[in-house]
Parts: C-alpha cells; structure tokens; sequence
C-alpha cells in the first residue's frame, strides 16, 4: 500500500516538474509547441533495477531562416527506495523515432522527416537524464500546419518479454 502511494506521489511530482520544464521552455521560445500531458509512464523493472520514471514531450518548433523540425524530448529518472540496485543495465535498447509532420488545413498527417536517436547508453549510464531527438530541419511552408510525432521502442533487461512499443501523443498543430 505504501509503495503505491509512494509511486502516485512520485508520479504526480514528476508530472508537475515536467509540466514545468515544459512551460518554461514554451514561454522562452514561443516558436514551439509541446505536448504538455500524456507521454508519461512508469515501467516496472526485474530483479532489484528500481522503477523507472519516464516522460517525453513532443513539439514542433519554427526555427530562424523560415525551418521547422520536429522535437521529441525523452526524460527519465529511476525510483531510489534506498535498497535498489542504480548501477545495474536497465534496458537492451531504448530507440526514439521523431518524426515532423504537415497537412493541409482539414488533411490527415504526412511524414515530411523523421529521426531515430539510440539513447541506450544515455540511459543505462545515469540514474536520471534527457535526451532531445531531432528530426533534420525543412522549409517552412505558411500554407500547411505542422505537428510533432514520436515512437519509443525499448527492451528491458532481463524481463525475456521483448520489445515494448510506446506511441507518443503528437504535438498541437502549429500553423
């Protein structure tokens, strides 16, 4: 009962600080926009690997020089319960696949550009951290709008269940 209300606690702080970065990130450069909630899980780990914290905004941002790119921003952080084990690898691999996305006002998404970053050693090197992936930047047409997109694939050491697929809200359009 105390680790599920540990783990809500943990959970609603984290959502709170994320918001925050968020926020803050969107008042510093009004030329992007984010997601702001539902990219946010805690997975369950094997052994004595702690739970692991993780959240990963999606945006869209309008860069200098009339570009535009995709943003997905992948933040993690590992319950300590003080009996855990935070040097052991967590996961086989963690991919990130961002991708930019366009359409015609009324229109359904097209993929203009997409990246897939390996943020596998990022991860399994530091008990907390963030990684942005970014798609390669393209001219900005003003006659479409514009949206973020992600897919997080990862397998966790150890758990023998394979591959986990974890499709990301997109960000708002951006016009």
């Amino acid at each position: 009962m105390n680790k599920n209300l540990f783990r809500a606690s943990a959970v609603a702080a984290a959502a709170v600080a994320f918001s925050g970065i968020i926020s803050v990130s969107q008042s510093a450069s009004a030329a992007q926009t984010c997601t702001t909630t539902g990219n946010s899980r805690i997975q369950s780990m094997p052994g004595a690997i702690p739970e692991a914290q993780l959240n990963a905004p999606t945006c869209v941002e309008a860069l200098p020089d009339n570009k535009v790119r995709g943003k997905a921003t992948v933040n993690w952080g590992f319950i300590n319960d003080g009996q855990s084990d935070l040097t052991s690898k967590r996961f086989t691999s963690f991919k990130v696949t961002t991708r930019l996305e366009s359409r015609v006002p009324g229109g359904t998404d097209v993929v203009v550009n997409s990246k897939t970053c390996d943020l596998t050693a990022n991860i399994n090197a530091a008990p907390e951290g963030a990684f942005a992936c970014l798609t390669p930047a393209v001219t900005l047409d003003p006659g479409k709008q514009w949206s973020g997109d992600a897919t997080v694939v990862y397998d966790i050491e150890g758990d023998a269940k394979g591959p986990i697929t974890w499709q990301l809200v997109g960000s708002p359009l951006m016009s």
